[in-house]
């Protein structure tokens, strides 16, 4: 049998076959029983940087670093030896290559740092050399605690919380204004319904008496709930110097609340506004 074939025909299948002549590449597994392996990811010129964030390897060192290769389906961990102050950072979390250098910035964001009501989180970052040794940190200290700072108390007085539950809103509030009386702190009290009211501006208490005192007198409003009405109010009404908020100390607003509020839909915009002025906020289920 003969075929015949045009020369358009040929030039046709000799182009279809230029893109089917791919060697494909076998897949790699790389494995690890490390918490957190994989999460991160960095290539470098002859191995892979694979971070396990989540591998707590002593009561105080958390996250691991392991270089590993394709040539074997065992990675190696790096040995590292965190300083002191990086308790439980989370090494790993985030890691960056800089592909001219062939360096590498490995950082653990999760150092907690408890300041009686709050607890800060400060971050620790490594550069990484092509041979896998740790620079020095950066930085190498941790944030200290605020010497001073101003609370801002807002209470849900809806009809929907019960008064017993108010109740137990101003327990909190008065046990933890009372466990934080030998500090630098404010303190102010607002309560929130159809409209916010405020109790009391930033004040520093003397004495548990006159706090039990000023505590016991407020009383629930009833009505309903308007949270990012109420954030705002204290915001531009009770973080300010008129009414005694000091500049340069740490603000803290706790949002205490049993439910939806009818102007949820305003609660993103009064968080922006809260964090432009750098305003830490908490909310109380």
């Amino acid at each position: 049998m003969e075929w015949t074939i045009s020369v358009t025909t040929l030039l046709s299948v000799l182009h279809a076959a230029l893109c089917f002549n791919i060697d494909p590449v076998a897949w790699k597994t790389l494995r690890s029983a490390a918490a957190g392996f994989g999460y991160q990811v960095v290539q470098r010129q002859s191995d892979l940087l694979i971070s396990a964030p989540l591998e707590q390897y002593s009561q105080n060192g958390r996250g691991k670093i392991y270089t590993c290769t394709t040539s074997s389906p065992n990675c190696q961990n790096i040995e590292f030896e965190a300083p002191g102050f990086a308790v439980n950072m989370s090494l790993g979390l985030t890691m960056k290559s800089d592909p001219t250098a062939q360096n590498t910035v490995v950082c653990g964001p999760t150092i907690p740092n408890d300041c009686n009501s709050i607890t800060m989180y400060n971050g620790v970052c490594f550069e990484m050399d092509h041979s896998s040794t740790f620079g020095t940190p950066r930085p190498d200290f941790i944030q200290a605690c605020p010497p001073q700072a101003d609370i801002a108390f807002l209470l849900d007085g809806s009809i929907s919380v019960s008064s017993r539950d108010f109740q137990t809103m101003k327990k909190f509030v008065k046990d933890l204004i009372q466990s934080l009386l030998s500090i630098d702190t404010q303190f102010s009290v607002s309560q929130f319904s159809t409209s916010p009211q405020v109790h009391f501006y930033c004040t520093k208490f003397s004495s548990s008496t006159s706090l039990d005192t000023t505590i016991k007198e407020i009383s629930k409003l009833g009505g309903t709930t308007y949270t990012a009405k109420a954030i705002k109010h204290v915001v531009e009404k009770v973080f300010i110097p008129q009414r005694g908020s000091r500049q340069n100390v740490k603000k803290v607003l706790i949002v205490i609340t049993d439910g939806q509020s009818h102007d949820r839909n305003h609660l993103h915009s009064a968080a922006q506004l809260a964090e432009s002025k750098n305003i830490v906020r908490f909310a109380i289920g």
